[in-house]
């Protein structure tokens, strides 16, 4: 029998966050909080990987630094919404689950229990971890149709107005579009894009959609390195 967690690991992630205002995480922060208090497991630490799919092999650096913190012994236990907020590849799934036996770490789901200790536990997780990666696939199959499909009808797809672009997401928004040349010219002049979004912020240049915290240096450098 594991002993009683002393120090929980919370994990946090969402695949896609267009806003920037980690609304999404901070939702799953909440719900694993609560069950911690429920099972009595101290929260030592918030691991966080917004706007970061599970499923590519797109570096995790909280994902990675709450690994690590396992490995030394500075976390006994996982708490996470579901499973595939953890992972989505099986291959990475294993190598939790090794790790979990090898040194006794828990793992609690808000969406149901997972008892790696226990031969049907692990069953159970990698069952799940199986339909995650289907769901993966699946979803992978059908955006790139879509997309192929856009693409030949040269419709602009996304919900969002991209910036620099009017609201049919066809016509050029004059004053925005001067803004990303603006932007380009700084940073190829060796500005750093955080000091340009920096400065965006200081001077009221609002994002599309109204982000709460503004300018982002991830988001603005998406923008500067988009073909569009």
């Amino acid at each position: 029998m594991l002993r009683t967690p002393v120090a929980a690991a919370v994990y946090c992630r969402i695949s896609a966050d267009k806003r920037g205002e980690g609304l999404g995480v901070a939702r799953q922060e909440d719900l694993c909080r609560r069950l911690a208090a429920e099972k009595g497991w101290p929260v030592a630490e918030v691991y966080v990987d917004n706007d970061v799919s599970a499923y590519t092999r797109r570096p995790r650096p909280a994902f990675n630094r709450m690994i690590a913190d396992l490995e030394a012994g500075r976390r006994d236990a996982v708490i996470c919404v579901d499973q595939d907020r953890l992972t989505r590849r099986p291959v990475e799934l294993e190598g939790f689950i090794d790790l979990a036996n090898r040194l006794g770490v828990a793992l609690a789901n808000v969406s149901g229990e997972t008892d790696l200790a226990t031969s049907d536990g692990r069953l159970r997780a990698r069952l799940l971890g199986i339909v995650a990666r289907q769901e993966s696939e699946k979803k992978s199959e059908r955006v790139t149709r879509e997309a192929e499909q856009a693409a030949r009808r040269g419709v602009p797809r996304g919900s969002n107005r991209p910036f620099g672009w009017q609201a049919d997401k066809l016509t050029v928004d004059e004053g925005e579009a001067g803004l990303v040349r603006e932007a380009v010219g700084r940073v190829l002049a060796g500005e750093t894009v955080p000091a340009v979004a920096a400065d965006w912020n200081q001077r009221g240049i609002r994002t599309p959609q109204g982000a709460r915290y503004g300018w982002s240096g991830p988001t603005l450098k998406t923008i500067l390195r988009s073909p569009r």
